[in-house]
């Protein structure tokens, strides 16, 4: 029966915690080099040959974990064969310097403790129960504690200060993990939060998806059946010139209605193709001025030798939706800058009138907010700004200095054949 299993979920953050355990492994090593040192030159004739015997070990089997870990092998194991050594190389320093009577008896528990928090399992009680029983043993077989001249008081006191040196050291390590660990919990839970805003947004998204396929399947039939009816209207109508403007109208809000559709098909395809962006702007806001025929666009776009650029199709209905929520917002003027840069795309979309108060710019783009306009869901800004954030970019309002609202988009532009 295996004590513990080879591989878990989360094991990067288990590799860099038991470099973390080794690298305090070396601490303790170079600790107990000084303790040695400093009991040579009160002169406590220590077993010097066993007691180096036990700490070489140790060093050697930490090298070993820390060449494992860094090669990639999966962490449990290393990480479980250096706390089972710190056990055996403690048990063997405390057999040659007093048995349970040396107060760094108390230094197992750490160990026990950094097993628990790491490697949960089986392994840990089987480390426990091996603690218990070396720490039993060692009432019975050990060296004695060489004293200097069999001072009696001398030994209390050097007892003395070995309880506040082991009680000093197991507080720092317990209080060390333990720290970490619920600084750990509390990325974790960030995370998870983060995680579940995410899902909700993409059900929301997902949601909205079946319900905009349904109406684009629902309308195609009616919308075909407009286009012929206007056009045996606009034949029977042919001696009325005054109708003229509002059958061009009519024509030019049913091609447009039709372009929507196609370009909902068109959001299902994952290969964008290269074209400039001069272009790919002029020729979609041709549209859109058909069916704002009263707001008046004045549009900077880049120059007709800017370099090609893929954009998702997924990005011109969270773009137009800005649009549209600038042209509703000041009917009579939107001005919008489309600036390319190297690798993004940068686009300013100002109304010059209108204004969001601190809870709308608060909620942009996170909830279905309270809208202004009589018809208005309040989703259209929610829906840019997860599509913005899925295609890698970002989407901010905020109200400007002298009047207005300022839309900023920024987007990384797609390489020729790149998908995102």
């Amino acid at each position: 029966m295996m004590l513990f299993s080879p591989a878990e979920p989360g094991s990067t953050h288990l590799a860099r915690a038991a470099l973390g355990v080794a690298r305090l492994r070396d601490a303790m090593l170079a600790l107990a080099a000084v303790l040695a040192g400093v009991a040579g030159l009160f002169g406590v004739a220590l077993p010097w040959l066993l007691v180096g015997q036990a700490l070489a070990m140790l060093f050697g089997l930490n090298r070993l974990t820390v060449a494992a870990l860094r090669r990639g092998h999966p962490p449990r194991l290393p990480l479980a064969a250096g706390l089972a050594g710190d056990i055996v190389a403690l048990t063997e320093i405390l057999a040659f310097t007093g048995g349970a009577a040396n107060p760094l008896a108390s230094l197992y528990l750490p160990v026990v403790l950094i097993a628990a928090l790491l490697v949960p399992g089986r392994f840990v009680w089987a480390l426990a129960l091996a603690a218990v029983s070396a720490y039993g043993l060692l009432f019975r077989f050990h060296l004695p504690w060489p004293l200097a001249g069999g001072d009696a008081a001398y030994a209390f006191s050097l007892h003395l200060v070995g309880m506040w040196l082991t009680f000093a050291l197991s507080a720092l390590l317990i209080a060390g993990f333990v720290a970490r660990l619920s600084r750990r919990l509390v990325e974790q839970e960030a995370a998870l939060a983060r995680a579940r805003e995410a899902q909700l947004a993409d059900e929301q998204l997902v949601a909205l998806g079946v319900q905009a396929a349904g109406a684009a399947h629902a309308l195609s039939t009616p919308l075909n059946t407009l286009t012929l009816l206007a056009g045996e209207l606009k034949s029977e109508t042919a001696d009325r010139p005054q109708l003229a403007a509002d059958w061009a109208a009519m024509d030019a809000a049913l091609l447009r209605c039709r372009e929507a559709l196609a370009e909902l098909k068109e959001g299902g395809e994952v290969t964008p193709s290269a074209e400039s962006l001069r272009h790919a702007f002029t020729r979609r806001l041709e549209g859109w001025r058909a069916l704002k025929p009263g707001v008046r666009l004045v549009a900077a776009l880049p120059p007709e030798d800017a370099r090609t650029a893929s954009l998702s199709p997924l990005f011109w209905p969270a773009f137009f939706n800005l649009l549209n929520n600038a042209a509703e917002a000041d009917p009579c003027e939107v001005r919008l800058n489309v600036e390319q840069r190297e690798h993004a795309l940068l686009i300013d979309i100002v109304n010059p009138r209108g204004t969001l108060s601190d809870a709308q710019l608060s909620r942009a783009g996170l909830a279905p907010v309270e809208s202004d306009k009589p018809a208005g869901l309040g989703i259209g800004m929610m829906l840019s700004h997860a599509t913005l954030s899925r295609l890698g970019g970002t989407v901010r309002l905020e109200n400007r200095a002298g009047g207005g609202v300022l839309a900023r988009l920024e987007l990384p532009l797609l390489a020729e054949g790149e998908t995102r």
